[in-house]
């Protein structure tokens, strides 16, 4: 496009023509489709410039209109172009304050374009991060309660039943069996303090969705207890909250990253007691916080 066209189409877009300038390119538009294009795409960057920045676009984002230095052979030509007559020039001393170098020209006058475009770039990235942000992010991380409790049923009931032998790995000492299941499973894991009058048994691998997850076999004064732990997307730390499944009701909660299901031979108003046992700070690390003082 020739540059007294680009200069004119700047002119046009921020309504800086006189009347008969502005009548002679909307002739030319019509003529020009592709011309016609361009002019409605800047006009609709212009107005989503100043709508982002709430109506300080035109006194931040002005844009100098720049005339070629041929300035009466191009309105010359452009009136050509449109049918009309050449119009009176102003004297050439008024001229000269609004020529500008041709020389000049080329990375003036596309530098407010190149602005432009720019700036839109960033302001539909923005857009689109905030669209996604508002989309795609949870409001709050999901623990699967209900698995985490089927699933600790199902194991429970598979490996606590008279004749089966439930554990694969014979320990009473938490930091062994920790070591045991993380080799296996290849990450973390980390077991509750044990509370006082439950002793661990051992530990085995059981069957999860996706992945497999650890399983704790405990002895109590009621009976039998496993739990079964499995890592989650950092969830935040939950007390025990009973959860019907199978036929039993698991205390299930999350704690240090992990999802815990707890099951039992104990009725549920002692498997929740039991639960609140395990999901207690350590005796140790209790006894190690400082009194609060008023």
């Amino acid at each position: 496009m020739e540059a007294w066209r680009i200069a004119d189409l700047h002119a046009y877009v921020d309504d800086c023509l006189e009347p008969d300038e502005r009548l002679a390119f909307e002739t030319q538009m019509e003529q020009d489709p592709a011309l016609a294009r361009q002019a409605a795409q800047w006009r609709a960057q212009n107005s989503a410039i100043r709508t982002a920045f709430d109506g300080e676009g035109a006194r931040a984002f002005s844009i100098s209109i720049v005339r070629h230095q041929n300035e009466p052979f191009g309105r010359a030509k452009r009136l050509a172009a449109a049918g009309g007559k050449p119009a009176s020039e102003p004297p050439s001393q008024a001229s000269s304050l609004t020529i500008v170098d041709a020389a000049q020209f080329s990375p003036k006058a596309s530098a407010p374009d190149a602005f432009r475009r720019s700036l839109l770039l960033r302001l539909g990235l923005a857009a689109l991060s905030i669209f996604l942000v508002c989309v795609w992010a949870p409001a709050a991380t999901v623990v699967p309660g209900k698995r985490l409790a089927e699933a600790g049923v199902a194991a429970f009931q598979a490996f606590a039943r008279p004749g089966v032998q439930p554990v694969e790995f014979a320990t009473s000492e938490g930091t062994e069996a920790e070591v045991w299941l993380t080799a296996r499973l290849g990450r973390p894991v980390h077991l509750p303090a044990t509370p006082a009058a439950i002793r661990l048994m051992g530990a085995r691998i059981a069957p999860y969705p996706g992945a497999p997850a650890a399983f704790l076999i405990y002895k109590s004064p009621d009976g039998a207890l496993g739990l079964l732990i499995r890592p989650l997307d950092a969830p935040e730390a939950t007390a025990p909250q009973p959860m019907a499944a199978g036929g039993h009701v698991a205390a299930v909660w999350t704690e240090r990253g992990q999802g815990l299901a707890l099951v039992g031979d104990p009725d549920a108003a002692s498997l929740m007691r039991i639960a609140t046992e395990f999901s207690g700070p350590p005796a140790e690390a209790a006894q190690a916080m400082p009194e609060r003082g008023w």
